[in-house]
């Protein structure tokens, strides 16, 4: 880190920054010390520590990182002959039997969750004074250092790492875990380029080591921590939504929507400052991805998504969650006609270097039974966004995004209570032959304009009296004419307007909802 006239450089993309700065205001680092590439004697110390107590279970290879919450190391594991990871908590921390304990049950619940997008825990240990974590080794790159390339990420990429994130978070969320801690630099890729979550219940166990577990202790990055977080209250899943909602800002943008010299500064513009729409700062964004993201920035928990799986519909529409009745999630299949659209559809050379996605035609050409497909095509159909149904209404069929079906997450697959009979295609009879229809000439297209309607907070939007659904509204389709707004919701004034709609036109309105006086 060079210095220069009271100005730092930030170890990891070289911005300029005061010289008492803790954090970067450009890609967050530490530039305090605590995130920088450590000095080689302690982390000599530290591995040597850890070696003389895994020895004969694992050997360590080398360190792979190092920051707030501890260091990393890659070691292979001797019994199981696999290369592992091996996360090693601040060694400063308190060490009496009580909390020793607390520490324990709260990173075995985590080390329980059993999700794909989520890097998996095999042991957790309290010996020697260290408190520490064997995960698998994922050898890919992390979503920081694909930032860290200043390179714009495609939106098909944008919608599927936060889905895929989502998910993630909305699995540990049903078992009563949150994270608290997402940031870029937690979500890995693997070989696969599928996106994965690490450092689960690594801060609420860093907490219970250092004994401090009631409220008032922060706990987390300050560029992507949410209000309530910055507050130190007590924070549940929508903590998280908000960190991942700034995440997706800064994958869309290519930068912080909070920035500032100082943890107090930051903090502050998370509780009190609105941030800038990303739409705002990227044309090709989607009004409706922009949307998704700035209401999961929103400041009360109550505003943003009720759960992760919705957040994770709202920004990739054609791949919709339904939120878990039994503790686990369930995938919506998309209709046939939606799935036939998307795979017509393919995109240019990505511009960043994430792994291909392998193509598992084996699984997508799985053939089921005729009454499971069709209930689940229709379960389906009933899923689509709102904003499709808005086209829909309008006659339009719905164009779905440019899609990489090569990174498509994949989709799990309904199996069939038969065998041969239930698997086997169905064969109708071929139709006997008709004499040729009359020529019917379609009726000429209504003439039609759009209506696009967003609020924050959100709220339920009525469109000429009719109950068209909660922002964001997108592109509903409408007669020309004039057109009566009203967005309402509870604690909060309504709002009301009327607005000219031409031919092909798209008329955008956007509400800043004001609560209503004690």
């Amino acid at each position: 880190m060079a210095m220069t006239n009271g100005v730092v450089e930030c170890y990891r993309c070289r911005t300029p920054v005061p010289e008492h700065s803790r954090y970067c205001s450009s890609c967050g680092a530490d530039v305090s010390g605590g995130g920088a590439p450590p000095t080689t004697s302690n982390v000599d110390l530290l591995q040597q520590r850890l070696q003389r107590l895994i020895e004969g279970r694992y050997r360590i290879e080398r360190l792979l990182g190092k920051g707030g919450m501890g260091a990393v190391f890659l070691a292979h594991d001797l019994a199981l002959e696999r290369d592992v990871a091996i996360k090693v908590l601040p060694p400063d921390v308190a060490q009496d039997d009580q909390i020793v304990r607390r520490f324990q049950q709260e990173a075995k619940t985590a080390a329980k969750l059993d999700h794909p997008n989520i890097i998996p825990i095999y042991r957790v240990e309290s010996e020697g004074g260290l408190n520490y974590f064997v995960m698998k080794y994922v050898s890919g790159t992390s979503l920081e250092d694909l930032l860290d390339q200043k390179r714009p990420l495609p939106v098909p990429e944008i919608q599927r790492i936060l889905w895929e994130a989502a998910c993630a978070l909305g699995h540990a969320h049903q078992r009563g875990v949150v994270h608290r801690d997402v940031k870029p630099a937690n979500i890995m890729f693997d070989h696969d380029g599928r996106a994965m979550l690490t450092d689960f219940g690594i801060s609420k166990a860093l907490q219970a080591a250092t004994g401090f577990t009631a409220t008032g202790m922060i706990i987390g990055t300050p560029h992507y921590m949410a209000p309530e977080q910055a507050k130190g209250l007590t924070v549940d899943g929508r903590a998280d939504e908000y960190s991942l909602g700034i995440v997706g800002y800064r994958m869309i943008t290519g930068e912080l929507p909070f920035a500032g010299d100082s943890v107090h500064t930051i903090l502050y513009k998370h509780i009190f400052e609105e941030p800038p729409r990303a739409a705002s700062r990227r044309a090709d964004v989607p009004e409706r991805l922009s949307a998704a993201v700035s209401r999961a920035m929103s400041k009360d928990p109550e505003h943003r998504y009720p759960t992760m799986e919705a957040f994770a519909t709202a920004v990739w529409p054609e791949q919709p969650v339904a939120v878990p009745t039994k503790g686990r999630a369930a995938h919506r299949p998309r209709p046939k006609a939606a799935a036939d659209a998307l795979t017509q559809i393919t995109t240019g050379t990505p511009t960043t270097p994430l792994p291909a996605r392998k193509a598992k035609g084996s699984r997508a050409g799985l053939v089921v039974g005729l009454v499971v497909v069709a209930a689940a095509g229709l379960g389906g159909y009933l899923a689509l966004g709102r904003g499709a149904r808005s086209e829909q209404a309008a006659g339009a069929k719905p164009a779905p995004p440019v899609v990489d079906t090569a990174r498509a997450p994949a989709r799990p697959v309904a199996e069939s209570a038969t065998t041969a009979q239930s698997q086997a295609p169905h064969r109708p009879e071929r139709p006997k032959p008709r004499p040729p229809a009359p020529a019917v000439h379609a009726p000429a297209p209504v003439p039609q304009g759009y209506l696009t309607i967003d609020a924050s907070p959100f709220g339920e939007v009525y469109i000429d009296g009719t109950d068209v659904g909660q922002t964001p509204i997108v592109e509903y389709a409408v007669a020309p004419g004039r057109h009566a707004i009203r967005v309402e919701h509870p604690g909060y004034k309504t709002v009301t307007e009327t607005v000219q709609v031409d031919r092909t036109s798209t008329v955008r309105k956007r509400y800043a909802l004001l609560p209503e006086s004690p």
